[in-house]
């Protein structure tokens, strides 16, 4: 083992090197690009979303590491493109698995992931899709407004202490404000999402993913079938009053 392996090691319990990691500015957003995710999603200091990834699970939970076939990032002061494609190899090199495609759309106030995954042979997973991380500070104890997938809405209290259940299910849209002013709205497309507590593993956030888990697991993509999920995180518009009380 080489002398930077070893310290590897030592830091992270692992010699394998951490993805390149690409920091933006995109109007009101900042945020980190490693490995096909979006990291650390800030308004100035204000950490919104802790991350959104493309997550493929093997069929007894293991997680797949995909074989990058393109990255593209498009930039500008005000507007960002991020997409990569991808595939899962079969196991004795016969072709991909699965092939896929991640795309993300930065704008002023308004960032958006989308992920597409086709099966080229019957693909087993125990879960496959995106997921969403969010932070603790300021969404720990705070009031949540959920829209369900039959569009019942209701207003909850997430955990302040470690959640042994899971604190939300079948989410269509998620409304939170991290910070006073900083009105935030999540919208899950594509399949049927729910949180769990990430604390019970130590990991310090709520996560939410596809698929609930009391479907059956492990499932089949069969060939030829494509998957299409989309999570968008917007910024609510401020309204700005003059001293009249007239919108300026």
């Amino acid at each position: 083992m080489s002398v930077d392996e070893a310290l590897a090691v030592r830091r992270y319990g692992t010699p394998v090197a951490e993805p390149e990691l690409r920091r933006f500015e995109v109007g009101a957003w900042s945020f980190a690009w490693q490995a096909g995710a979006v990291r650390w999603l800030h308004v100035g200091d204000i950490e919104i979303v802790r991350g959104v990834a493309a997550v493929l699970r093997d069929p007894q939970w293991g997680t797949y590491a995909p074989i990058v076939d393109d990255e593209r990032i498009d930039l500008s002061r005000r507007h960002a493109n991020l997409r990569q494609v991808f595939h899962l190899a079969g196991e004795r090199g016969e072709g991909p698995l699965l092939c896929g495609e991640i795309d993300v759309e930065a704008a002023e106030r308004q960032l958006r992931v989308a992920l597409t995954l086709t099966a080229v042979a019957d693909f087993e997973t125990a879960r496959s899709g995106l997921s969403v991380l969010l932070p603790l500070a300021g969404v720990a104890g705070s009031q949540v407004r959920v829209l369900h997938t039959n569009n019942r809405q209701e207003t909850i209290l997430l955990p302040s202490s470690i959640s042994p259940s899971q604190p939300l299910f079948d989410i269509r849209q998620l409304r939170f404000s991290p910070a006073p002013g900083v009105d935030t709205r999540l919208d899950f497309e594509g399949d049927v999402f729910e949180m769990e507590d990430q604390r019970n593993w130590s990991d310090a956030s709520f996560k939410v993913y596809n698929r609930p888990l009391a479907w059956p697991a492990p499932y089949v993509l069969e060939a030829g079938e494509t998957l299409m999920q989309r999570v968008t995180v917007s910024l609510a518009e401020q309204e700005k009053t003059d001293r009249d009380g007239a919108e300026s």
